[in-house]
């Protein structure tokens, strides 16, 4: 009798163990929107924008090639002005940070209503670390000429983690 017992107590155990293990396996993808993309920062106001976030702003979004890539990507995000307009900045440069601690400084004249965009997602889903992601400054390059110069490339920063004010 006391076998049996050991033995329902041994199952119950790991029912309870395996219920415990799926759940908490599911606790970050739960809250994987909330996790901070993007950091916008303008002197003392820092504001940490999820991906939610982003995504609640006005989507703007367009097809273009890429030097990056190959063939034609639509990309889509909230507009790089709106971004930046979460911490009050408006009519200023910044400067994009990268995972990888590329920098670059975006001068205002590039920052219009529409473009860039910082895209959430490619071809219409959220893209990885490995496709440039998960944000990426872009601007519509096959729009006109003035988005093939070298400083709009290298305004174009991917894997971008955080904006700060930059004086002009």
């Amino acid at each position: 009798m006391m076998d049996t017992f050991a033995r329902r107590l041994k199952r119950s155990y790991y029912a309870l163990l395996s219920s415990i293990l799926i759940c908490c396996a599911s606790i970050p993808m739960l809250h994987a929107e909330e996790l901070t993309l993007l950091r916008v920062e303008n002197g003392n106001k820092v504001i940490a924008l999820s991906r939610s976030d982003l995504e609640h702003l006005t989507q703007n979004s367009f097809t273009t090639t890429t030097i990056w890539t190959e063939g034609k990507i639509a990309f889509s995000g909230p507009s790089l002005r709106d971004v930046l307009a979460t911490v009050g900045l408006d009519g200023q440069s910044v400067e994009a940070v990268a995972i990888n601690d590329y920098k670059a400084i975006i001068p205002a004249k590039l920052i219009g209503d529409r473009f860039p965009i910082v895209a959430t997602r490619r071809d219409g889903e959220t893209f990885s670390r490995r496709e440039k992601g998960p944000l990426w400054i872009v601007f519509p390059f096959d729009q006109s000429e003035e988005f093939q110069r070298e400083l709009v490339f290298s305004s174009s920063v991917w894997q971008v983690i955080e904006l700060h004010a930059v004086k002009d």
